[in-house]
């Protein structure tokens, strides 16, 4: 394997040691690497354990920087061929991203921090194909902010060299430079920044407060560096002697930390100290933690050792942490020094972080991409409906699940965005040229799912899909119409349509009871099977974390706009039950101003799921979900939550009925816009009673549900092997 890892810098810092270190693990498994960068300390370290490094200015975002660093890793992409490019940060990511375009290169990143976001800086900001997140902190970011797939986000660790960084004896020689007279010294390592300083200037105050017992050691440097020294100055002036000593960039951090006492500092600096078996206090300019020991495990481990969105450190914090420490016998210290260095080994060790990224490569190279696919995926994709979306990222992983190789293709609105999001191919939906090339090259032609065969948006819609099946089966295509649901069809002639268009298919499968009674009209002997919408399947991505009651509404505009009763109900169950309302948009194009807006007049939250799996988080833990899209019912049923559907859609009707929660069922669940305000209250009053049994029929009925959908693509692929062997 050949691998190219592309940084901003290789200076002092986190991020930079990261790469440092499994550079080296992947070149002691026979990997090739290759690093760009804009420099530094390391990347002298690098060529001396046999890494090539290329110097580009990639930490720069003026625009003749941005094109010498593109022109330089495009020659270097094209003459190396690598398996997989992996960026490091911002600007690498966003040349990458370009470049992948044209080169086609497997590409990856990592996520090591929380990146300032602002509408542009989100537009440009590039995750490639796959991420690695540090912590899961940082994997919610990503979650939260953008649009990428959980399902192809890992977590990773910063690997750390113990058998480099190990307890040794205390670094004698150094501390006689510093002049040391008997005081503790206090060691911080960072890069200095401004909006790093904060962690810097409390530990220069905490100095003052410990009344000449100790000195303070800086390791790093940064554009703030000289501001920080001045400041520096001032206090050593104040003390009256020199408490506080900048010691540069170095790449000798083992020596620093041999030669201290007590470490202060975040992410990997700390992991690093306690390597080393020394008192470490876990604090930076995110967050204090305080010191490292089993109540801040958690904390630590869930950011990284970042403690990002806790209290940040101030000088009277520290002073009381680094009390603590002092007061501590040397017994003490060495128990405090043995368990940090005990946790790094077992969880933080190089080989645990080389390993997952590994894996999370050889998951990438897995999924094949270009070529003629396997099978070929027709639906409302690209088009920003979380629902259609959904049910193509279901598709795909459940089928790779199976045949891990299996060369997917699908039609798309947006094919760079599907491309990306699911790790397939993709072409232009309305490129008949393109489409037909790839029909004679699939062994499947896969319908679906969703209700793409009706008229009520427009017959030219009908048409369009009714054409792409015919063109599918005269192109050589195994048809399957996958997880369907049929209509509305309002014509004799567009029923027709749909008739003819299924005639041709060789497996048909229908997520509703009234789409399959209705296809069995067509022809009885024609073999269909009922099923279940394959979002059913989509998972829970966290544990519900919410402190209070709510409940969650997903609206659409409707004909008519009941919105008014809407909002009443929403205030009444505010009111009657004393929980939150949260709004949440399903298809940001049609939905979100007007789910911003019944927001706004309700007085309700509003949230802002990137996926399926974000959904169903939200709805596990909700005590009602009121929903006028179908998928919100159906990410309802996979989140086990009581449900309400409020529609003009008779699809979202026939989806309760047959899940048990039809109009003539003991618990009704269907609420139409011609209701009025009374009976939406109490019908909503009604399933929160019943929640109870609510729960316990969908957790009862939900493996079969699960089994339904997952059968469909056994299915798929026993079509395939009808045709021939899959391609390698």
């Amino acid at each position: 394997m050949k691998v190219l890892m592309v940084a901003m810098g290789m200076d002092i810092g986190g991020a930079e040691t990261h790469i440092v270190e499994l550079c080296r693990a992947f070149a002691a498994r026979g990997i090739t690497v290759f690093v760009a960068s804009a420099g530094g300390v390391y990347a002298d370290e690098l060529e001396k354990i046999g890494i090539r490094h290329m110097t580009l200015p990639l930490n720069k975002k003026t625009p003749m920087s941005l094109m010498i660093a593109k022109n330089g890793l495009a020659k270097l992409i094209e003459k190396e061929k690598f398996d997989i490019v992996h960026a490091h940060a911002r600007i690498p990511a966003f040349i990458c991203g370009k470049l992948r375009k044209k080169y086609g290169f497997r590409f990856v990143t990592t996520d090591h921090l929380d990146f300032r976001l602002t509408p542009l800086l989100k537009k440009l900001t590039d995750w490639g194909e796959f991420t690695f997140a540090v912590s899961e902190d940082l994997r919610q970011y990503l979650l939260r902010n953008f649009h990428v797939n959980p399902k192809h986000i890992a977590l990773t660790v910063n690997g750390i060299n113990t058998e480099k960084f190990c307890p040794c004896e205390m670094n004698h020689d150094l501390r006689k430079t510093w002049n040391t007279e008997g005081r503790t010294v206090l060691l911080h390592i960072s890069r200095l920044e401004e909006h790093l300083s904060v962690c810097v200037r409390a530990l220069m105050g905490a100095v003052g407060k410990l009344n000449g017992k100790a000195m303070l050691i800086v390791i790093g440097d940064g554009s703030y560096a000289d501001i920080l020294k001045k400041e520096a100055e001032a206090y050593n002036a104040e003390f009256g002697y020199q408490a506080i000593l900048f010691a540069g960039a170095t790449t000798d951090v083992k020596g620093y930390i041999a030669a201290s006492d007590i470490v202060i500092a975040p992410s990997r600096a700390a992991m690093e100290a306690m390597a080393c078996g020394k008192p470490t206090i876990v604090s930076g300019s995110q967050g204090h933690g305080g010191i490292f020991r089993e109540e801040i495990i958690e904390g630590a481990v869930k950011s990284n050792f970042c403690f990002r969105g806790a209290g940040l450190p101030t000088a009277e914090i520290l002073t009381d942490a680094i009390n603590e420490i002092l007061a501590m016998d040397n017994e003490e210290k060495t128990t405090l020094g043995i368990f940090g260095r005990e946790f790094i080994k077992k969880h933080y060790s190089v080989d645990v972080m080389a390993e997952t990224q590994l894996a999370g490569y050889e998951k990438v190279l897995q999924c094949k991409i270009g070529g003629a696919p396997d099978v070929l995926i027709c639906g409302y994709y690209g088009y920003g409906n979380t629902g259609d979306e959904t049910l193509l990222s279901v598709i795909t992983a459940e089928l790779r699940k199976r045949e891990p190789t299996l060369r997917i293709c699908a039609l798309s609105a947006d094919p760079e965005q599907t491309r990306v999001y699911n790790m397939i191919d993709a072409v232009p939906r309305f490129d008949l040229v393109k489409v037909t090339e790839k029909m004679k090259q699939t062994k499947l032609f896969l319908f679906g799912g969703g209700n793409l065969l009706q008229d009520k948006t427009s017959t030219h819609s009908l048409l369009y899909y009714t054409n792409i099946l015919h063109m599918a089966k005269k192109n050589g295509a195994k048809v399957m119409v996958y997880a369907n649901g049929i209509g509305p069809l309002r014509g004799d002639k567009n029923i027709e349509r749909v008739k003819n268009a299924l005639a041709d298919a060789d497996s048909i499968s229908l997520r509703d009871k009234d789409s399959f009674v209705l296809v069995k009209s067509f022809d009885p002997e024609k073999p269909a099977r009922l099923t279940f919408d394959p979002a059913i399947l989509a998972e829970k991505e966290q544990k519900n974390t919410e402190n209070e009651p709510y409940f969650v509404i997903a609206p659409k505009i409707t004909f008519p706009d009941n919105a008014e009763n809407l909002k009443e109900l929403i205030r009444y169950l505010k009111k009657e039950t004393h929980m939150k309302p949260i709004v949440v948009s399903m298809y940001d194009s049609e939905d979100l101003d007007y789910a911003k807006k019944i927001a706004m007049e309700t007085g309700a939250e509003m949230r802002f799921p990137k996926c399926a799996e974000g959904f169903v988080s939200l709805f596990s833990g909700a005590s009602l979900v009121i929903s006028s899209r179908l998928h919100g019912l159906v990410y309802a049923t996979a989140a086990v939550c009581p449900m309400m559907g409020y529609s003009d859609d008779g699809k979202l009707f026939s989806y309760l009925e047959y899940i048990g929660f039809g109009k003539d069922d003991p618990i009704p669940c269907a609420v139409s816009v011609h209701a009025s305000a009374e009976f939406m209250q109490m019908t909503a009053m009604k399933i929160l009673s019943e929640s109870v049994h609510c729960r316990a029929e969908m957790q009862r009925k939900l493996p079969s549900w699960r089994a339904l959908a997952s059968y469909e693509f056994a299915e798929a692929l026993r079509l395939m092997r009808e045709t021939s062997d899959f391609s390698s």
